[in-house]
C-alpha cells in the first residue's frame, strides 16, 4: 500500500512548494517539479510521479493514488 497524507497537508504542501520554487528559479533559474518534491518529501515510491513534470497532473496523480481524509 502507497503512503497517504490528508487533503489538508496536500494543500498546504502546494503553497510551501509554489513559494519556494518561485525563490529558486529567481535565484538560479530551475525550480523542482511539484511531483518529485512531494514524491520525495513523502517518499511515496512512485516513479510516475517523480517523473511527472507537470504540477496538474502530478497533483492529480497524489489525489488519486496518496490522499486519503482521516477521521
Amino acid at each position: 500500500m502507497m503512503p497517504k497524507i490528508s487533503m489538508q497537508l496536500m494543500q498546504a504542501e502546494q503553497k510551501t512548494w509554489r513559494d519556494m520554487n518561485e525563490a529558486l528559479e529567481r535565484a538560479q533559474g530551475n525550480g523542482i517539479p511539484f511531483g518529485k518534491y512531494m514524491n520525495d518529501k513523502y517518499m511515496f515510491k512512485n516513479d510516475k510521479l517523480a517523473e511527472e513534470k507537470s504540477t496538474s497532473l502530478a497533483t492529480l496523480i497524489i489525489l488519486k493514488e496518496h490522499v486519503q481524509e482521516f477521521k
